[in-house]
């Protein structure tokens, strides 16, 4: 991973230096990323990847993405070197935030009074930045086509889970409060894409973005607080669940700069 990170830093380097004099465009881009495969999928607490060991569904919902690109003109027609960084957001699928609720309404065990609740739940938020190719054909002056693909890494962050459990057994009130807070992770990823440019600025376009496996390590904060004594424990872990692997077709809109 290291030397594709060195092999990408002095190819960018080189594209930015080589072309600095050249003829280059840039498009910002506004879009819904529509989860796929086992990042879409959701079968349960018990089968979820933030949760249980050599799991791959990760229940990501329907999301947004912004986005910058760069197309840098090497001297043939309609072909260009192309830079992207990119920004995911994906909270969970509806199934996923029911599984949530249901669990906060039913109050497992053989316990008189208690409460569960979900203080946070987590979000996917995923970075990649690519290098690529970019080739473009205009019909006329006011409409042409575009089809591209790139290669580079991304880096991966998920939100917090926070869980309170709060019961009174045997006359002892106690209150476990629960936080995953989940390492980040790097990844290979690739993209490929088609669309329209319109009269030189409006950019519509559809991606397929792969951003590449990585498994789920946490710090795991387990805080027990009895009322009666007014005392509290804390115990810390690093478990490792299952593997996301964020793959996502993309429709978005942008202007040309």
């Amino acid at each position: 991973m290291n030397k594709l990170l060195k092999v990408f830093a002095m190819t960018l380097m080189l594209v930015l230096g080589g072309q600095a004099m050249a003829q280059s465009r840039g498009a910002m881009f506004l879009g819904a990323s529509f989860p796929m495969k086992d990042f879409a999928k959701f079968d349960g607490l018990n089968e979820f990847a933030l949760t249980t060991i050599d799991e791959n569904y990760a229940g990501a919902g329907i999301g947004f993405n912004a986005g910058i690109k760069w197309n840098f003109n090497i001297g043939v027609k309609g072909l260009g070197v192309m830079l992207s960084l990119d920004g995911f957001y994906n909270g969970p699928c509806e199934d996923l935030k029911n599984a949530y609720r249901n669990r906060e309404s039913s109050y497992d065990g053989q316990i008189v009074d208690g409460s569960f609740k979900y203080n946070a739940t987590p979000k996917y938020i995923n970075v990649p930045a690519m290098l690529g190719l970019n080739y473009s054909f205009h019909f006329n002056p006011n409409l042409g086509f575009y089809v591209e693909a790139g290669a580079g890494g991304n880096l991966r962050f998920i939100t917090d889970m926070e869980s309170v459990n709060r019961f009174t057994l045997a006359g002892i009130e106690t209150q476990i409060k629960e936080t995953n807070s989940y390492d980040k992770a790097f990844s290979f990823a690739y993209q490929a894409g088609i669309g329209f440019e319109v009269a030189k600025k409006l950019v519509i376009g559809c991606s397929f973005y792969d951003l590449g496996s990585a498994a789920v390590n946490a710090e795991k904060t387990v805080k027990t607080k009895t009322f009666n004594d007014n005392t509290t424990k804390t115990d810390e872990t690093y478990p490792s669940y299952g593997t996301i692997h964020p793959i996502m077709i993309l429709a978005r809109i942008g202007f040309s700069f």
